[in-house]
């Protein structure tokens, strides 16, 4: 499983390393551009899920996300921020597809939590081949939120 990481400072790439030791790959980008240019390899080396830092500045991040939304499987996406706004103040519409919201700061629980569910919908979305239609495997909402996990 590939999991691409963008972040600029780099803290989220640490935090889902440590958390996610074994058996994940992680891609990283610092920047719009490189994420882009992750998500443009061969199939093979494409990511599976992305996580998204999202700094503090307006980016053409519905691009990005109708990127990985019709990709061949979908990559779906967790964005996590600061900013107080919804998606679509962020640019992106509920209708856009595969996407996951968390507000920062987020206990690690929490981001625990996001990523495995956005993992597992990465897995559903391999093993039945979705193409991105909405009959053909799992569709998630853009007003989603994690739940907390019991003690």
């Amino acid at each position: 499983m590939r999991l691409l990481v963008v972040d600029q400072s780099l803290i989220l790439q640490w935090l889902v390393r440590h958390e996610f030791p074994d058996g994940l790959e992680i891609a990283s980008a610092q920047s719009l551009q490189e994420a882009e240019a992750l998500l443009a390899a061969d199939c093979p080396n494409a990511p599976h899920a992305a996580v998204v830092s999202l700094p503090p500045a307006r980016l053409p991040w519905r691009e990005f996300h109708h990127r990985c939304a019709t990709h061949a499987p979908p990559i779906p996406v967790l964005y996590e921020s600061c900013i107080d706004a919804d998606a679509g103040a962020l640019g992106l519409e509920p209708g856009d597809g595969y996407a996951f919201f968390l507000r920062k700061p987020a206990a690690r629980t929490e981001l625990r939590s996001a990523l495995e569910a956005l993992l597992a919908i990465s897995r559903a979305f391999a093993a039945c081949g979705s193409d991105g239609n909405e009959t053909a495997g799992p569709r998630l909402s853009a007003e989603w939120a994690p739940q907390q996990r019991e003690s």
